[in-house]
């Protein structure tokens, strides 16, 4: 896709890999140009993120069939029209690919799966909801938003992993959660334990089979915070199913 042919008021995801981690922040296409792109400003309690030099960020857009990702952007903050906007500089013309087939490889390994709750909601959290985490200038600041002992305890439930891309993950589960609700758990791999926040999006209420056992409920879950060892894992995995498919054949 050409960048200035993204629609106005569409959702853009922005990956930013800071400090061993992957992170993931939505916002909304205000101005396009054949070289940048802007969006509505990215904040929280009043303080615009500060993107750092040394990030390593990029956009992804999605359609109902592709995805269409741009690497290697620089972020920033400037104004249209007075109004506060966060920027991206373009640097490639960026690559598309089916987004049911990248980077997605099976797994089936069962993990327990966390979540935190507050007091009066069934919503449930990837962090405990006292806190609400802020990146921005100066690192990652916690600041309490409220006292609630229920909320700084994480409850656990079983589950198994089917299969993880770059961007998600996809779970069955017995336990029944709901859409935008706030997963944690830790993955594990080859270079240990690999640690990820992830929101649902999806939920499907079947009874699916998967290595000979049955769950009530399948969801679809994108990541918020992710080791960025994750990537090294899949490419791994990857590799050694070429590899069969080649002995097979």
């Amino acid at each position: 896709m050409i960048l200035e042919k993204l629609p106005l008021g569409k959702t853009l995801e922005i990956y930013i890999d800071r400090e061993g981690y992957r992170y993931r922040l939505v916002s909304k296409v205000e101005e396009t140009s054949k070289q940048r792109v802007c969006v509505t400003l990215i904040a929280a309690n009043g303080r615009a993120f500060q993107f750092r030099q040394e990030d390593d960020i990029r956009l992804v857009y999605r359609d109902e069939d592709h995805i269409w990702e741009w690497p290697d952007v620089k972020g920033g903050l400037a104004k249209i029209e007075e109004t506060p906007v966060h920027y991206f500089e373009i640097s490639n013309p960026g690559r598309s690919f089916n987004r049911r087939n990248a980077y997605r490889v099976s797994v089936n390994e069962h993990v327990e799966v966390g979540y935190y709750m507050s007091s009066g909601s069934s919503r449930k959290y990837f962090d405990s909801p006292i806190y609400e985490e802020l990146i921005g200038e100066g690192g990652t600041e916690a600041e309490e938003r409220e006292l609630d002992p229920e909320s700084v305890v994480p409850h656990y439930v079983k589950a198994m992993i089917k299969d993880v891309s770059e961007t998600g993950i996809g779970i069955f589960s017995d336990f029944e959660f709901d859409t935008e609700d706030g997963i944690f758990l830790d993955l594990p791999s080859e270079y240990g334990l690999l640690e990820i926040k992830a929101t649902i999006i999806r939920k499907d209420e079947l009874y699916l089979r998967a290595s000979n056992l049955r769950f009530k409920y399948y969801y679809g879950c994108v990541f918020q915070r992710a080791d960025r060892r994750l990537i090294k894992m899949i490419y791994d995995l990857q590799r050694e199913a070429l590899k069969r498919n080649k002995n097979r054949n």
